[in-house]
């Protein structure tokens, strides 16, 4: 009994833990297609494309035209080997249309001597005798009739395929042809190609002496320090007038009320002394 009533236990949790873990599941799809949604609604991801092919452009931008030119050389050093890997195609399809061409024309030989053949035999049938000489046999006109129409038949067929392996021939010749121009073009390109990849690294060699000729060194190290210092000279007094301020808050205001009081009673006394020793002088000049 303690053993079913532990089973049954267990089955319940599973359960349990089974249902929490789909709800768990199906919270998490809901999120990720709302997710989805807002990207659509807001064009996030035509944003992140743009970023993206900007990045992609700046990077291509910021290498120096000496290693892209390199590359170039690098590509097209590889060029040879395809045409290499087309005159081998070519050359093989060359000997393939050469063999159709002269099975073709063997069969058609084959097709005039039996044309020619047919063509004498329904001749004799004409005639209308009721044998046929063949071979230095005498054979019943009937029993030739059916032989020719056989004959005939397969004439037809031969003729037929012949035909065919005409088209064929015409099919693959012009394609042959398309394949050589294309083979001319490539060869073409590559050495054009490589010219101008030599005149543009002329051109490059020309535009870093001028750079180098009209670039005069300074070093402003030097001056570039002492800004630097003074910047940090005068920030750090500023921050410590600021901080002074700031301790003092209204005592200042007092301070500068104190001063002006003082100021005041200096000049006071002075005009007072002033107005003393004048009455003086004057009595006794009387």
């Amino acid at each position: 009994m303690r053993i079913v009533g532990f089973a049954h236990v267990t089955l319940v949790r599973c359960r349990k833990g089974f249902a929490t873990m789909c709800k768990k599941l199906g919270v998490t799809a809901l999120v990720i297609v709302a997710a989805l949604f807002t990207l659509q609604k807001l064009d996030l991801l035509g944003y992140m494309k743009t970023y993206v092919h900007r990045a992609k452009e700046h990077v291509s931008g910021a290498i120096p035209p000496e290693v892209k030119i390199e590359r170039l050389r690098a590509e097209l050093d590889k060029l040879p080997a395809e045409e290499s890997k087309a005159r081998s195609t070519i050359a093989s399809e060359m000997v393939e249309v050469k063999k159709l061409r002269e099975q073709i024309a063997e069969a058609k030989t084959h097709l005039q001597k039996r044309e020619t053949a047919l063509r004498d035999l329904k001749a004799e049938l004409d005639k209308g005798t009721a044998f046929v000489t063949l071979d230095g046999k005498m054979i019943a006109s009937e029993q030739v009739k059916a032989s020719i129409a056989r004959q005939w038949e397969s004439f037809k067929t031969a003729q037929e395929s012949v035909k065919s392996q005409e088209e064929l021939l015409k099919s693959r010749e012009e394609a042959l042809e398309v394949a050589k121009a294309k083979l001319d073009t490539m060869q073409e390109k590559r050495k054009e190609l490589q010219a101008r990849v030599e005149k543009m690294e002329l051109e490059l060699r020309k535009l870093r002496l001028a750079q180098t000729q009209h670039d005069i060194p300074v070093d402003d190290s030097q001056l570039a320090g002492v800004m630097k210092l003074f910047d940090e000279v005068d920030t750090q007094i500023k921050t410590q007038q600021t901080e002074l301020s700031l301790r003092k808050g209204v005592d200042s205001d007092t301070a500068v009320e104190e001063a002006l009081q003082h100021q005041a009673k200096t000049k006071q006394a002075l005009q007072e002394m002033d107005d003393f020793f004048g009455n003086t002088k004057v009595s006794k000049k009387d």
